[in-house]
């Protein structure tokens, strides 16, 4: 048996610069800086303050933050106030979701626009439940739940 993973779905350019546009725009408002030198690979739940990097796993505190963006990787801050937030893409419908939450919600993240997936959203690690493994057979997908504040 292969298991081949199948070419990306495309998405307009117009999406791909938005969500860009809005990383951007985030991280100076977050005042990060990408994580760098001896504090690459640092466990994110023992990094610094004041730092953002890439790791393909966002479903622990235990993952490696690195400053490279590897493809399908997700993007993680964590703040000067150490509060670690999770930068996702999520469809539309997720994003009513989460915005409409009370209580637990189940949620669909991705780490870059796929598919219908065109809105970026910043989410309090803490308010993350039961998050699985990306699933590289569906644009690095990560399912969970989120539980509103």
């Amino acid at each position: 048996m292969v298991n081949i993973t199948p070419a990306p779905v495309p998405v307009p350019e117009a999406v791909i610069a938005k969500v860009a546009q809005e990383r951007e725009a985030i991280r100076s408002r977050h005042g990060v800086q990408l994580v760098q030198g001896a504090d690459e690979g640092d466990v994110l739940k023992y990094a610094r303050g004041g730092v953002y990097g890439f790791t393909y796993a966002p479903q622990t505190l235990d993952c490696g933050l690195f400053a490279k963006n590897p493809y399908l990787s997700f993007e993680m801050h964590k703040l000067a106030d150490n509060s670690i937030k999770l930068l996702a893409v999520v469809t539309p419908e997720v994003k009513q979701k989460i915005e409409a939450a009370e209580g637990l919600v189940e949620i669909d993240l991705y780490p870059d626009a796929y598919r219908n997936a065109s809105e970026l959203l910043v989410l309090p690690f803490e308010n993350l439940r039961h998050l699985k493994a990306p699933n590289r057979d569906e644009g690095n997908k990560i399912k969970g739940f989120y539980q509103s504040a």
